[in-house]
C-alpha cells in the first residue's frame, strides 16, 4: 500500500468518523499490530480491550465480527443466534475484495457488510482495532463503534483457553 493509499484510508475513516461525532484516536505505528496479545505488550491496552475484526462467510452472506482480545469466535453461538447453518472465516482474497484491506488489517468500521459485535466487549468503554492500513490503530469509544457500524450486540465468543 503506497502512502497516499493509506493517507486516502485513514482520511476517509476520520471523516466518516468525525461526520457521526465519534471519540476516536488513530495510533500510528512503526510495524502493523498483528494480534490481540501484540497490542497489549504494545502498552496499548488491555487484553479485553484489543478488538480484531474478522470477516466471516456464511450462508447468509458476509458478516464483520467484532469481538475482545481476551475471547475467540464461538461458530456455533453465531449460527444459533443468526439462524445459519454454515459460517467459516472468509477467505483472505474474498476479504481484501469486500473490506479493501488484507487480513490483519481489517478496519473496526465496516459499512459493505454487517457487523456483529460480541457483548463482552460492548460492555467496555473503549476499544483497539484495525483501521484498514497497516502499521495504525485505531482507538474508539465502543458506544459510538456499535451506532456507526449498527452492529448487532450479542453473545457469540468464548474465553481463550
Amino acid at each position: 500500500m503506497t502512502p497516499e493509499e493509506v493517507e486516502r484510508k485513514l482520511s476517509a475513516l476520520r471523516s466518516t468518523l468525525d461526520a457521526a461525532d465519534c471519540r476516536y484516536t488513530i495510533l500510528a505505528h512503526e510495524t502493523t499490530v498483528h494480534s490481540a496479545e501484540d497490542g497489549v505488550a504494545r502498552g496499548m491496552g488491555r487484553l479485553e480491550e484489543m478488538a480484531p475484526t474478522f470477516i466471516l462467510k456464511s450462508d447468509g452472506g458476509f458478516l464483520a465480527a467484532i469481538l475482545s482480545g481476551a475471547t475467540k469466535l464461538s461458530y456455533r453461538k453465531i449460527r444459533k443466534n443468526l439462524g445459519l447453518s454454515n459460517v467459516s472465516l472468509a477467505p483472505p482474497q474474498s476479504v481484501l475484495e469486500i473490506t479493501g484491506s488484507p487480513v490483519g488489517t481489517v478496519s473496526l468500521v465496516q459499512t459493505a457488510v454487517p457487523t456483529i459485535l460480541d457483548e463482552r466487549l460492548a460492555s467496555l468503554p473503549e476499544g483497539f482495532g484495525g483501521c484498514g492500513v497497516p502499521g495504525h490503530t485505531l482507538r474508539i469509544r465502543l458506544a459510538d463503534l456499535i451506532r456507526i457500524t449498527r452492529a448487532r450486540v450479542f453473545d457469540f465468543a468464548e474465553p481463550k483457553e
